[in-house]
């Protein structure tokens, strides 16, 4: 993992401009030369060893913290700002760190580096020694600029951190209507449509973002919309939370991804198996007691025709001019 302590993490970065004597220099670059560092972008290197650790996620992390070793007043927004909150992305982080200028001065851009020439906000917050756009403003232009589903997944889970904080970040309660007038508040009108069009699908009760994606893939299928987070009674008499739940047809339906099986948060110290048993179980429990059940993965969850069919099904829709 990526260090959490910012004098630690900055100890990584390796600036070039800090070595100042010909000797040191020298001896970097034969060390670069052999393999030890790899080069994050244009003077800033990070130890080899290191960098092949991180996941995608981390990496880009990482990158965005280097940038903030060469220039400690940038504000960084967009994906830069999204993965320092610690929202999940679906698919590829992108490479170039993106950061906010004053509008006077034009976003001037480069392979590396892309600047929004959308105006520095009055507030912003500081994580690990790293100044971000707040999480309000971050979402607003995640919803502005980046695909409807990949939004969707981000907005869900910045309004879920009003119920459940996540760690290393601070604290902030969300609402739609806080997004919506943090939207109003950016000078620029573009893509202002679409950013509403999520904030106003988007719901703090998808609790992960094969959830938030299987919603959108429901939308985009013109699935019957389901409740979210509903508890239900089993056979036994115990209480459950379900992902998705269509109370006309009293059909469940649950997002299943192998990754929650790694999640400290669904494990809540269980082994792997011992949270896929009590899994079956709980299905065990769900089915006797009257409820369809439906299960699904990655590769349905974002894909609206897979998806329609297996609910189609199920008999979450009775007839097929339901889902068309």
């Amino acid at each position: 993992m990526v260090p959490i302590d910012v004098q630690q993490w900055r100890q990584n970065v390796i600036l070039t401009r800090d070595l100042d004597i010909h000797t040191d220099r020298a001896q970097f670059f034969a060390r670069a030369r052999k393999g030890e560092f790899t080069a994050l972008f244009r003077g800033v290197w990070v130890p080899t060893p290191l960098w092949i650790s991180l996941s995608r996620a981390e990496r880009y992390e990482l990158r965005v913290k280097a940038a903030a070793a060469v220039d400690s007043e940038a504000t960084f927004s967009h994906e830069s700002a999204a993965v320092l909150w610690r929202l999940p992305m679906v698919g590829a982080w992108s490479v170039r760190i993106q950061t906010l200028a004053e509008e006077s001065c034009g976003g001037r851009s480069n392979a590396m580096f892309q600047r929004h020439a959308a105006g520095v906000p009055f507030e912003f917050e500081h994580i690990q020694g790293i100044r971000v756009t707040s999480l309000a403003r971050t979402v607003v232009d995640i919803a502005r600029s980046l695909p409807f589903g990949v939004a969707v997944t981000m907005t869900d889970a910045a309004l879920r951190r009003s119920v459940h904080p996540a760690s290393g970040v601070p604290p902030v309660s969300l609402s739609q209507q806080t997004l919506l007038e943090e939207l109003q508040l950016i000078p620029m009108r573009h893509g202002t449509a679409k950013a509403r069009a999520v904030i106003e699908f988007a719901s703090g009760l998808a609790d992960r973002p094969g959830e938030s994606m299987s919603r959108v893939s429901m939308r985009r299928a013109r699935i019957p919309a389901p409740e979210l987070q509903v508890r239900l009674r089993g056979a036994s008499g115990k209480t459950y939370f379900v992902d998705f739940f269509w109370r006309g047809v009293d059909i469940i339906g649950e997002f299943d991804g192998a990754a929650k099986y790694r999640d400290p948060e669904f494990l809540r110290g269980r082994t792997p198996h011992a949270a896929l048993l009590d899994e079956k179980w709980r299905e065990d429990d769900l089915s006797p007691a009257g409820h369809g059940m439906s299960r699904w993965g990655w590769d349905i969850a974002t894909s609206p025709d897979r998806l329609r069919a297996q609910l189609f099904a199920a008999g979450v829709c009775r007839n097929a001019a339901e889902v068309r």
